[in-house]
């Protein structure tokens, strides 16, 4: 019985030591002598709502939203048009917004939203040559003029079928599904004078325009809280492919809103999406999250090099031995990462890369190296991460060791936790790719806003993912169908960004030369924080244009932005090297 009792402690003494000399080699932490930081706080800032009246501006030229009601998601509207390269002027008052030839009353009219006064007076711009468009006609008597009898809401409609010759994923914009949580209303239309341009799935009319000295057209979707959801990652499950894939369903819509403006107005003019010269826009990123990624990454960095373009590195701090993989951010590596940095942007992909980020808390704001100690145990659980944790450690032992400055961001696993946003913001990103463009339904950047939500704009923009190389079949069996998706978007100055894991090179490194050779003097092609800081400059812009002055009042230097008149004397003009406020003649 003895002996029985010391083997059995023996035993659990082995036992006991083996634990702890597992658990110790699971939390090692790689240590960098003497590198200690970041040292000073990240403080969150509070929300600022966004304000109607700093949208109150601009000369007659523009297009005019009329809102009807404060409390509705014309934010989203704003986020869509700017985006897509459209003034707007927003404003409460319906004496200013009659001073446009296309104004947008929106929500939608009725004698809760407005004056009978008012109502008379939009049905009074239509019949004396102007555009009118609304969204819900619940009231106010005006459809006769719209060519309606009737309105039928639902929440079982998913789509919209646009009529027309142009390919099919022109014509179908998805808005809601059976799959999501919460259905999205619409509102059907029986028509008795109007022309249908769309439908919904059980036939009902979804778009109708009549004419009536002017256009009166109606579209049976909310487009700001369209674009809000989908812009705040909140329509994930809207598109039958999450990746790899046309589904342009936000950009349709406004593509037609803007039509309809360029069509209505007599001197439209319309702001590019793309520098001047290009169709498009092509963002090449590497997300290197794996061992042997890191050296693979120094022969995609000299392929890149070798073309004359940049491309965006996005690497994984991992300094900690946990369930994902071993430490490879450490002095070994840190030469490649160097001569990776040669062109080329780094940009971080966390501290842990997991999928359980979506759920971390915020955090302190006072996380720093060694402390910070993240530890994934398995695929969907983590412990002792924060988001600032992940966003303020990384981007430090980034700048300090590698030298590189990092303004970009990208989580593991695309994992995108409510308040990732404003974090970005306190701690010094610009620009994020998180999302895809098929669960953002738009192949365009848009600014980000507070906690995914309407509280507030962010100096932070999301650059959707349009192709990935996980999903089979192999990415270098699809050059020529990702050429033709870039091809796509490109027709619309729309912007692609490839995501590539350097795990291999072989077959995934040959793509992306063959693309880069067969897309360069088409698109544009270079780095998220390249692009981001032309687009950002862009999207922060304020332009107008009337009596054949182009005014601009740019906050950063623009370059090579394209101002459009599609009715004008001339087609276009290249804006180079503006900053503040600039009066341009033109005529």
């Amino acid at each position: 019985m003895k002996r029985i009792l010391i083997i059995g402690a023996i035993l659990l003494v082995g036992a006991v030591a083996w634990y702890f000399w597992i658990e110790g080699s699971r939390t090692e932490i790689y240590r960098f002598e003497n590198v200690s930081g970041p040292d000073t706080e990240t403080p969150i800032a509070n929300p600022v709502p966004v304000s109607l009246q700093d949208f109150d501006r601009g000369g007659p030229n523009r297009l005019a939203v009329l809102v009807t009601d404060p409390a509705s998601d014309w934010v989203g509207l704003l986020r869509g048009f700017k985006s897509q390269g459209i003034s707007v002027t927003f404003t409460r008052d319906p004496a200013k917004a009659l001073r446009h030839q296309v104004i947008i009353a929106y929500p939608g009219i009725s004698g809760r939203l407005l004056s009978q006064t008012a109502i008379r007076s939009l049905a009074r711009h239509v019949q004396g040559g102007g555009t009118l468009l609304t969204f819900d006609l619940a009231g106010g008597g005006l459809e006769e003029l719209f060519g309606i009898s009737r309105q039928i809401p639902s929440r079982e409609r998913n789509t919209i079928r646009w009529k027309g010759e142009s390919a099919p994923e022109e014509r179908l914009s998805r808005f809601s599904s059976g799959r999501a949580e919460v259905k999205i209303g619409s509102i059907g239309l029986l028509t008795t004078s109007a022309e249908t341009l769309a439908s919904f799935e059980d036939g009902k009319a979804a778009v109708v325009c009549r004419r009536a000295g002017g256009n009166a057209c109606l579209l049976g979707v909310d487009p700001g809280s369209m674009a809000q959801r989908a812009m705040n990652g909140r329509s994930e499950l809207f598109s039958p492919d999450f990746v790899n894939g046309y589904q342009p369903s936000l950009d349709i819509i406004f593509r037609w809103i803007r039509d309809l403006y360029v069509e209505g107005e007599d001197d439209p003019f319309l702001i590019g999406t793309a520098p001047s010269g290009f169709k498009g826009s092509l963002i090449l990123t590497h997300d290197v999250d794996f061992t042997r990624s890191v050296g693979n990454s120094v022969a995609y960095a000299d392929a890149i090099r070798k073309r004359g373009v940049s491309a965006t590195f996005l690497i994984q701090t991992k300094y900690i031995r946990d369930w994902n993989d071993d430490v490879f951010f450490n002095h070994a590596n840190l030469p490649s990462l160097k001569r990776v940095a040669r062109g080329m942007e780094i940009g971080s992909h966390s501290v842990s890369h997991t999928r359980a980020f979506r759920k971390f808390e915020m955090g302190s704001g006072e996380e720093y190296y060694p402390r910070y100690r993240p530890f994934v145990e398995s695929r969907n659980k983590a412990r002792d991460g924060t988001i600032l944790g992940e966003l303020r450690v990384s981007k430090y032992l980034i700048e300090h060791l590698v030298g590189a400055p990092v303004r970009s961001f990208r989580p593991g696993h695309l994992a995108f936790p409510e308040a990732l946003p404003e974090a970005l913001a306190a701690t010094g990103y610009r620009y994020s790719s998180t999302l895809t463009a098929n669960s953002a339904q738009t192949h365009f950047p848009f600014q980000l806003s507070y906690s995914r939500s309407a509280r507030g704009l962010l100096p932070a923009w999301e650059f959707p993912v349009t192709i990935e190389d996980e999903k089979p079949p192999r990415l270098g069996d699809r050059l020529e169908a990702s050429i033709t998706l870039i091809d796509k978007i490109a027709a619309n100055e729309g912007v692609a960004v490839v995501l590539i894991h350097p795990d291999v090179k072989d077959h995934k490194l040959k793509f992306e030369e063959q693309l880069i050779d067969r897309m360069k003097g088409k698109v544009w092609i270079g780095s998220l924080g390249a692009f981001g800081d032309w687009w950002s400059a862009r999207d922060q812009a304020d332009f107008d244009f009337e009596g054949g002055i182009l005014t601009v009042n740019a906050p950063a230097s623009l370059q090579g932005v394209e101002i459009r008149f599609p009715k004008g004397p001339r087609a276009s003009f290249s804006l180079r090297g503006v900053k503040g406020r600039q009066a341009i003649p033109l005529r």
